[in-house]
């Protein structure tokens, strides 16, 4: 089961912990748990602490899923974050896996080397029986143990990271970074399967990039710095190719390098550098020549050729000779009838694939037709590189393309080839054995034009590149290629030349040949008949000039002087015609220029328009397509999160003891058929229930452990109260034994402190004098030190004084100024406020209402209550032959009952006429009439009562004939109200006396009788009666006895 940490730290401690004790495999699974768990979603610094560790366990353990599973978990949280963080842990994870590997393959070394040196063992049977079986040497059986598993996790390693970086903008840098170190690994273990599968991962990451070219963290194939990093890792994959010989990888490389410039040069034609096409034409030139395919061996030379010298601004001499010399030998090497289909591709009916496959690697060469070797060299020859390719080339090129002599040519290259190898150069020497091919096949087509029939012997001193069976090898091929038409006859020891009635194998002997052979003037059949006449007539005409040369010489000179004079006659004609004829030229030339310049801008700026229209709709798309991708993306997340979010509680329900419960009381169908939050209410019910007779158990629990405690203490108690007299008892005992050891102890430190003062007495005057001796050696050096220090220090207190003068003035300065700037800003805030108080108090008079119809407050009728003003400021009020003691007739109080009439003409509504200005500003209200009077929300101010009260057991007896509005009874008094002793001081109230029969109730009597509060002498000190406020209350209970005359 994994093991959760609150805090990342606490897991990689636990880690190093596990390590200490060596359980490696526990610690890293510690780790992955702690990357996997979803609640440390946020990255920090130790996140990154994590995950070096836990490459590096994966690393030593040969993990590579695990460390996959990680990494892309790590990725996830870093991309928005830490890229840098992600990039840190991949490089250090590739560096380990590489160091790891690198040293198995030492062991491995050092291992069959320590075979090796013990002679003994070098021969023993279980080697010599392996040796015999698997037919491998000692060496790649120790790789095969020791190394191969460090390079299969470092093959997984290189996958898994660009698999886990492709098609992402922030680590492309890296991606590529991986991708050569994975090249370089291919190449120096030789790992040829693995460069393949790379090649396909790398192909199949572009493809991808094409199809999600809307994502917003993707590549962009638009950006050049993307193009170029990408054209820079296809070269780097050719190179690899080439280097480890897999000549098919290295074509399908070079068809990848070709797409990505094509890619680059759509974007932007500047965006691939020449040296870029340089590079890629040199590696297909090699890819061809290893191909076996000289012409376009020899086009991707030229091509190369071209762009060197026009990237060049000063190309040298040597390097033009260089370079012309390796086009001029590709392509003399061509052989004839190399751009024509071969005769298996004519008898298979495969023509139109092989003119595809041409037409193919033209564009790979970037040509817009199929190269021949006629067109190769008539650029040659337009580029003049015969003139600039060294002297061998040049021989070599004029007697293969412009002389005829079948008897001497063999002999004549061969002195040549003999000369070019002696340069020592291998980019000349491997030209040479194609050389040799096509100048014994130019040889034997020269024979042909002139021989019917020649001896072996004959051909043999003719071509002397081959031996005796080579050559008839090589002849018999020729002739089988419809090259030239011969047989040998070996009855005859000859060859015969010409067409036979016998069929060839490349078909009838009268085939036409003049299609299938090369346009040169030494081919057979009319054409080369009419080339042979034209080099005889061209000898014959030499002959004539040579026969006929003062004659012809003087006709010449008459000639030149008629046309000297005729010149000097005509000369300023002619001379102002050709003045003016390149006048209207240039005048041509600018005006067609201009109209060539005007129609191009208009022509560029439609284009542009139209390129403008076409990214700006093209972006609308994207965008669209992107807004309408993330809602539905959105929309799938939030619903996979809340059925993810539903699985897994019902998941834990189903983990935890009450889901059994809820099961067993509702049935495995009815839950089943419940909503997830029916079940967790139901969860959560079943919580509280338990939760409550949890409560109650620990209640009960606690009581008993209260009894328990107690009991224990009681033990306790007596067992500390033992203890305590058994020490008492030992104490003293302990003491004196305690107090012999200190005294015989302190005696025998005396006794050794006067031994020592005694021998230190002995040598006090030696060690006083000694210490005269020093100071007075030492006082002047002393003198003079003391005296610079005591300089320093003033120094030193001088400067800090200056310093600390100059702080405090800087510090008072400031605190001046701030206190300024306080000033002001006071002050501003002053003359705000003033103008802010002003401008409310004009609000206010505008907006209080005016009342003028409102009597004057003089006109207002005094108010007994306004007068009486003890009850407002806390004093006892006086008995009165009227009371406002609330009350009913058995309570020996007034009833309450409404104001009359003639209480309210007397009172008034509105407010007391006596009320003065600091009453109302005590709070007095004056707003409405359920706020004024009297009578105000319900609450009877200790004034005097209305006129229609009067008293039936003293003064305060009210009317009998008026009732409370509600028409109930009175309620009977409490027993607060016969109570005064707890209002006096505190005392305990007694027990109301019985109520004589026919006499005054218990209310009657005592200090707070019907007839009032007592007086202000009798109740001295004590608090004045409160305003009765729940008289409502009491008023609506029902009556209580009978004495309360109900």
């Amino acid at each position: 089961m994994p093991t959760y940490f609150v805090k990342p730290e606490n897991a990689l401690k636990r880690a190093e912990e596990l390590l200490s004790v060596g359980k490696m495999e526990d610690a890293v699974e510690t780790l992955h748990d702690t990357i996997k768990a979803r609640r440390h979603k946020t990255w920090t610094k130790t996140h990154e602490s994590i995950m070096l560790k836990h490459v590096e366990l994966c690393v030593l353990l040969r993990r590579p899923h695990m460390a996959k599973d990680a990494l892309f978990q790590y990725k996830t949280l870093t991309q928005q974050v830490a890229v840098k963080s992600l990039e840190t842990v991949i490089t250090h994870f590739l560096e380990l896996a590489e160091q790891k590997t690198e040293e198995a393959q030492q062991a491995s070394i050092d291992k069959v080397e320590e075979v090796i040196d013990d002679l003994d063992q070098a021969d023993a049977p279980e080697n010599l029986l392996l040796s015999a079986v698997s037919g491998a040497a000692a060496q790649d059986r120790m790789d095969r143990t020791m190394l191969s598993p460090w390079l299969r996790f470092l093959w997984d390693s290189y996958r898994n990271c660009l698999e886990l970086l492709r098609n992402n903008a922030q680590v492309e840098q890296l991606y590529h970074k991986i991708a050569r170190q994975s090249f370089a690994f291919c190449a120096k273990y030789q790992r040829r399967t693995e460069f393949r599968k790379l090649c396909e991962h790398l192909r199949m990451h572009l493809n991808q990039i094409q199809k999600h070219q809307h994502l917003s963290h993707g590549v962009k194939l638009n950006s050049a710095e993307s193009l170029a990093l990408m054209q820079d890792t296809r070269l780097i994959q050719l190179d690899t190719s080439i280097q480890m010989e897999l000549w098919q990888e290295a074509y399908r490389s070079a068809e990848d390098v070709h797409g990505m410039m094509q890619l680059s040069k759509e974007k932007d034609k500047r965006m691939v550098k020449p040296a870029s096409y340089v590079n890629y034409y040199d590696k297909l030139a090699l890819v061809f020549f290893k191909a076996g395919n000289r012409l376009f061996h020899a086009a991707a030379l030229l091509q190369k050729y071209i762009i060197f010298k026009d990237m060049k601004r000063t190309f040298s001499a040597e390097e033009a000779q260089d370079q012309a010399t390796r086009v001029l030998l590709a392509t003399m090497s061509i052989a004839d009838g190399a751009e024509f289909p071969s005769d298996l591709t004519r008898h298979l009916d495969i023509e139109d694939v092989h003119t595809a496959n041409i037409r193919l690697l033209s564009n790979i060469l970037r040509l817009p037709m199929t190269p021949t070797r006629a067109g190769i060299m008539k650029e040659i020859s337009r580029l003049n590189l015969p003139e600039v390719a060294n002297q061998n080339a040049r021989q070599l090129y004029k007697l293969l393309e412009t002389n005829f002599s079948p008897l001497r040519l063999a002999q004549t290259v061969e002195k040549e080839l003999t000369s070019l190898v002696a340069l020592e150069k291998p980019e000349y020497a491997q030209y040479v054995d194609a050389l040799r091919s096509v100048v014994a096949i130019k040889a034997f087509k020269q024979l042909g034009q002139i021989y019917e029939t020649l001896s072996l012997d004959r051909i043999r001193k003719v071509v002397p590149f081959y031996s005796p069976n080579d050559l008839e090898r090589f002849l018999v091929n020729a002739s089988k290629r419809r090259l030239v038409q011969a047989h040998v006859d070996h009855r005859a020891k000859c060859v015969r030349f010409g067409s036979t009635d016998d069929a060839t194998l490349a078909g009838g002997g009268d085939l036409d040949l003049s299609a299938d052979t090369s346009s040169d003037g030494s081919q057979l059949g009319a054409d080369g008949m009419r080339g042979h006449l034209e080099a005889i007539y061209a000898r014959l005409r030499e002959a004539v000039d040579v026969l006929d040369g003062a004659k012809r010489r003087q006709a010449i000179l008459e000639k030149l002087k008629h046309n000297v004079t005729v010149y000097g006659y005509h000369r300023k004609d002619d001379y102002e015609r050709i003045l003016s004829r390149r006048k209207k030229i240039e005048q041509y030339k600018e005006l067609s220029e201009r109209v060539k310049a005007d129609k191009a801008l208009q022509v560029e700026l439609e284009d542009r328009k139209k390129e403008e229209a076409r990214r700006a709709e093209e972006i609308r798309q994207l965008e669209k397509r992107n807004i309408e991708f993330e809602r539905l993306k959105k929309a799938e997340e939030q619903e996979e999160i809340k059925k993810r979010i539903q699985r897994d509680q019902i998941a834990k329900l189903k983990q935890s003891v009450i889901y059994k419960k809820i099961i067993e009381e509702h049935g495995e169908e009815a839950v089943e058929s419940m909503d997830t939050e029916q079940v967790i209410q139901e969860q959560l019910r079943k919580l509280d229930t338990e939760r409550r007779d949890q409560a109650a158990k620990m209640k009960a629990q606690e009581k008993k452990w209260d009894h328990m405690v107690r009991a224990m203490h009681l033990e306790e108690m007596k067992q500390r109260k033992l203890e305590t007299d058994n020490q008492l008892a030992i104490a003293a005992e302990n003491w004196e034994v305690y107090e012999k050891e200190r005294v015989a102890k302190a005696k025998e430190d005396h006794e050794v402190a006067v031994a020592m003062y005694a021998r230190m007495q002995r040598v006090r005057a030696d060690a006083v004098q000694f210490l005269q001796e020093v100071k007075e050696a030492h006082k002047e050096e002393f003198s003079k030190k003391f005296a610079d220090w005591k300089n320093k220090l003033e120094s030193e207190r001088q400067g800090r004084l200056q310093k600390r003068a100059e702080q405090r003035k800087k510090q008072r300065r400031e605190a001046w100024i701030r206190e300024k700037e306080n000033q002001r800003m006071r002050e501003k805030d002053e003359e705000e406020r003033a103008v802010r108080e002003a401008e409310q108090e004009k609000q206010r008079k505008r907006e209080r209402p005016q009342r003028d119809d409102r009597p004057p407050r003089d006109d207002f009728k005094e108010s007994k209550a306004d007068n009486d003003s003890d009850w407002r400021s806390g004093h006892v009020a006086q008995p009165s032959s009227q009371s406002s003691m609330r009350g009913g007739p058995g309570r020996g109080g007034p009833e309450l009952s409404g104001p009359s009439p003639a209480d309210d003409a007397q009172w008034g509504r509105v407010g007391p006429a006596g009320m003065g200005a600091s009453d109302r500003n005590r709070g007095a209200p004056m707003r409405g009439a359920a706020d004024e009077g009297p009578w105000s929300r319900q609450r009877v101010a200790l004034t005097g009562p209305p006129s229609n009260y009067r008293s039936s057991a003293g003064p305060y007896e009210p009317d009998e004939t008026r009732r409370r509005p509600d028409d109930r009874p009175p309620m009977a008094p409490s027993k607060a109200d016969q109570e005064d002793d707890w209002r006096a001081g505190g005392r305990v109230p007694q027990a109301p006396p019985a109520r004589p029969a026919g006499g005054a109730a218990p209310a009657d009597q005592g200090p707070w009788t019907r007839a009032g509060p007592p007086a202000a002498s009798e109740g001295a000190g004590q608090p004045a009666p409160r305003v009765i406020e729940r008289v409502i209350e009491r008023d609506n209970r029902p009556p209580q006895s009978a004495a309360g005359g109900g």
